[in-house]
């Protein structure tokens, strides 16, 4: 359970992205008008690097596509990869981040691989602010035995 929370923890890396948009728009964020519905920016085949203090990489987020709307405070991820350094993998056809709960949910199929086995379920939720990952059907994992 303690490597689910360990991508958990990495799926976090995608409030790193909703909070370029503090950084980036800083300087006439306050004078467009935007509909709740637009989209403020996007990533197309994208790849973000987690690095730690000593200069390792913690974890790294791909992905074919990301859309921000600012309105909503909400993140779509299409084709999201994320690798940790300990081995950890998780997949799915898309993710969506809720940047107001702190939410991460999927209802598509989700593939994790970790050096001892491999889980895989339809739908996702995680709950970043409580540590809480739940796999909502189907849920199938393989472990091997050392």
């Amino acid at each position: 359970m303690k490597h689910v929370i360990a991508l958990v923890v990495a799926l976090m890396l995608i409030l790193l992205i909703t909070q370029a948009e503090d950084y980036f728009g800083k300087t006439n964020i306050r004078q467009l008008t935007m509909e709740k519905d637009q989209i403020d920016y996007y990533l197309s085949d994208f790849s973000i690097m987690a690095v730690e203090s000593d200069g390792k990489v913690s974890y790294q987020l791909s992905g074919k596509h990301l859309s921000h709307w600012q309105g909503k405070r909400q993140s779509r991820i299409i084709a999201p990869e994320i690798n940790t350094s300990a081995g950890f993998k998780l997949q799915s056809d898309h993710l969506l981040y809720d940047q107001a709960t702190r939410e991460i949910s999927t209802d598509a199929e989700v593939f994790m691989t970790s050096p001892s086995g491999t889980m895989q379920s339809t739908g996702l939720t995680a709950k970043l602010d409580d540590h809480l990952l739940r796999l909502d059907s189907n849920v199938r994992s393989t472990y091997q035995v050392k």
